[in-house]
């Protein structure tokens, strides 16, 4: 297994939280666990440092990143800084196969049940990536992604213990009717509105005390 290929597998982890933020990476057990010497996996990790998911600590070694209230509320205040800009480019580039994807990645999203976060949040996230895609700005794309992973395990919290998947679901169905209508601004709007209303539950949680917790699976399962 290639640096690359333990990177993504170790970025998922991270972005669905099974990884949890705050952890301890060892590096000989996920050498272990993937069948590969301690370098591959030195190398990988070493990506997701320079990507912010994580952090290497003198004499504790790997640490999956873990943010305070103040730090989620920077993330969301990039991404209002990032997203409603691209949506200009954006309408002018997206067709109706597009939104057909568009559609279809919803469509997923509503099938996806409960007690299953972790189905329903990858839906969730890969709608917002491939329309963040569409506008074909790649160096704005690398940044929004970048901070889209930093930001999605506490987005996953959102979700599903803050109670936001209902909002979530009808925000992205109202922008999908606003790229139906080619209404920039009604798009730029919706965009908003979630992170904010996301920034600002998900700060008052994290400042009362509600710091995510969740008990989840192993490294290797599910991911």
């Amino acid at each position: 297994m290639r640096p690359e290929e333990i990177a993504v597998l170790l970025r998922r982890a991270v972005r669905r939280r099974v990884l949890r933020p705050g952890q301890t990476l060892n590096q000989d057990d996920l050498a272990r666990r993937l069948g590969v010497s301690r370098v591959p996996v030195r190398e990988a990790l070493r990506t997701l440092v320079g990507e912010g998911l994580i952090t290497m600590q003198s004499g504790m070694g790997a640490i999956v990143a873990e943010l305070d209230a103040g730090g989620v509320e920077e993330l969301y205040d990039l991404r209002l800084q990032l997203e409603p800009p691209l949506v200009p480019r954006l309408m002018a580039n997206i067709g109706e196969r597009d939104i057909d994807e568009l559609c279809d990645l919803l469509r997923r999203l509503d099938q996806a049940e409960e007690p299953d976060p972790a189905e329903w949040s990858g839906l969730n996230y890969a709608f917002r990536r491939r329309l963040y895609e569409l506008p074909e700005r790649p160096q704005s794309v690398r940044l929004v992604i970048q901070v889209l992973n930093l930001v999605e395990p506490y987005s996953r919290y959102y979700a599903h213990v803050l109670g936001g998947q209902d909002e979530i679901r009808e925000e992205l169905t109202g922008e999908i009717s606003a790229l139906r209508d080619r209404d920039a601004d009604r798009l730029a709007v919706l965009i908003s509105e979630h992170l904010t209303r996301a920034r600002r539950e998900l700060i008052a949680a994290m400042r009362a005390g509600g710091e995510p917790s969740d008990d989840l699976t192993s490294l290797f399962s599910d991911i």
